[in-house]
């Protein structure tokens, strides 16, 4: 069941994506909330993974000897997963999209120059079998900015914290010490449980707008 966000929830988001910076109380007198409330809301989406992490966003052009690309690349439907999971986990890979058309795979690259960027294509990409169709290199950013548009009211789907899969129900929550953990049955509940341990208090349910 998809997670229902309200106005206050992507006011919020919409604060900190245009300034990370912001301490609670000054979101909650921007937006027209109490600071608890936002601090309540901000705690939830990251437990739930709306929020990822927040984190400072660097100003390519301000970076010297910078180089950033874009490479559009034609994968094998059979090797989409194991290349996608290799490209990931590489410093340089910067943002990774999956798309429609001949190019199938769309990766924005981050190097430290033009040396290390051919590096790049010939000692990570070339060995993974893609066709590389295109490498442009970003002359300038115009605009960047983080890839959902927010607006009113959304919803968002729930991961099951055991199996990955997507909840389409009540999800069953997990109170621990790092916040909730969100499963999508009782079996996923039963085996997180005995897996991470079992003194941890779980509920059917959740009520995203207290």
């Amino acid at each position: 069941m998809p997670l229902k966000l309200d106005e206050t929830d992507t006011s919020i988001l919409k604060a900190l994506m245009n300034d990370g910076r912001l301490s609670f109380r000054q979101i909650a007198s921007q937006i027209g909330v109490t600071t608890p409330t936002v601090e309540s809301r901000v705690k939830k989406m990251m437990e739930s993974g709306v929020i990822k992490k927040i984190a400072p966003i660097l100003d390519i052009d301000k970076v010297e000897r910078g180089v950033a690309a874009l490479l559009m690349l034609r994968v094998e439907l059979s090797q989409v997963r194991p290349v996608t999971e290799r490209l990931a986990s590489l410093d340089e890979v910067r943002s990774l999209f999956l798309s429609t058309g001949e190019a199938n795979m769309i990766v924005r690259v981050a190097a430290s120059s033009n040396e290390s960027f051919q590096d790049f294509l010939s000692e990570r990409v070339a060995p993974l079998g893609v066709q590389i169709l295109s490498s442009e290199v970003i002359t300038r950013t115009v605009k960047d900015e983080q890839g959902v548009a927010l607006y009113g009211e959304m919803a968002v789907a729930l991961v099951c914290d055991f199996c990955g899969g997507e909840i389409s129900g009540k999800p069953f929550t997990l109170n621990v010490e790092e916040g909730k953990r969100f499963l999508c049955c009782k079996t996923c509940l039963s085996s997180y449980k005995e897996k991470y341990g079992n003194n941890r208090k779980s509920s059917s349910g959740t009520d995203w707008n207290t």
